[in-house]
């Protein structure tokens, strides 16, 4: 059975994490195009060279959004190991990513988020990494370095600057006002360099009409795309089942393992209502969400009771995901 199979840890799965997403990515390497971007998405400060690099070639640009999707997915194993919240190695965590990802058909071209998401999984470690440490200044400053570069790629990410202090109180027991600060001044360092340099080069204000476009521009690949729109239900559907679960297994959780769960929650819920209330966010907003709930819906699939929902959850992803390269 599919999810038995992918719920153990022998060394060969970590084969099949590059092995599903080339398998997944093949029509888009056949037919490579770029990502309709709108004004300004493809401006921020370090994105641009990336752009520059790949903005003219879709099969680089391919490549390299698959390249990124497979590098995440080695990253949220290392998460998964090396702090044990899910408390069984498996690559289950790692696959999930790839295949919720990968149903997406557009952003199998290079986007800014790829990068906002590495950066973001490198906050989230920082942050789980305070946990029973009792001097934290270096993660503090770390996390909101990480945060902002990541922002400077793509702008949405700003919104999860919350995170960083309630990620920090979630982890300890307590923080004291030079983590809060040493958090800020990590955050805001970054966007310093930035306006620096615009102004060096002579283009101060370059910087806020991007900022004004990425704000202010209407995204429309999702609210338009109907085969997306079902598949994002479909993901909301098991996202509920699976955290109606953690809820009812909650008490005999190990506390470390709540307390990381609680940071994903913000994770999660930040960056979901950003993706609701910015109308320059997309479909690409999954990409991020997926970070979180690759952990929430591999708790469920793994613990849950009758494992033949969890065959039947994965069988019909797999569905949905071949049907939308050709829809």
């Amino acid at each position: 059975m599919l999810l038995r199979a992918l719920k153990s840890n022998p060394t060969y799965h970590f084969l099949l994490i590059p092995f599903i997403a080339v398998a997944l990515w093949v029509k888009s390497f056949l037919n490579p195009a770029l990502f309709p971007f709108y004004q300004g998405e493809n401006s921020m400060i370090l994105y641009q060279p990336v752009n520059y690099l790949l903005g003219q070639n879709p099969l680089a640009s391919n490549i390299v959004a698959l390249l990124f999707t497979i590098l995440l997915a080695f990253l949220i194993y290392k998460i998964t190991v090396q702090y044990s919240f899910i408390q069984v190695r498996t690559v289950l965590p790692s696959i999930l990513f790839v295949l919720f990802t990968s149903g997406l058909d557009d952003l199998h071209a290079m986007h800014p988020v790829y990068p906002a998401a590495l950066f973001l999984i490198l906050t989230i470690d920082r942050i789980f990494n305070s946990y029973e440490k009792d001097v934290i200044h270096s993660n503090a400053f770390e996390a909101g370095i990480f945060l902002a570069i990541g922002s400077l790629f793509y702008l949405n990410l700003v919104f999860l600057f919350p995170f960083l202090w309630i990620g920090f109180i979630i982890l300890k027991q307590k923080v004291n006002w030079r983590e809060f600060v040493l958090t800020t001044l990590g955050f805001i360092f970054p966007w310093i360099v930035a306006l620096a340099y615009y102004g060096a080069t002579g283009n101060p204000d370059e910087l806020m009409v991007t900022i004004k476009a990425n704000l202010g521009s209407r995204a429309s690949l999702l609210l338009e795309n109907l085969p997306v729109q079902i598949y994002s239900g479909y993901l909301a559907l098991i996202t509920l089942l699976a955290s109606f679960f953690l809820i009812s297994q909650y008490d005999w959780k190990k506390i470390s393992s709540r307390k990381y769960f609680k940071a994903f929650f913000w994770v999660f819920l930040i960056t979901g209502i950003t993706g609701v209330a910015n109308p320059g966010v997309s479909q690409e907003i999954i990409i991020l969400l997926s970070i979180p709930l690759t952990y929430l819906i591999s708790n469920y699939l793994i613990y849950m009771k009758r494992q033949i929902w969890g065959e039947l959850f994965l069988y019909i992803l797999l569905a949905g995901i071949i049907a939308l390269q050709f829809v």
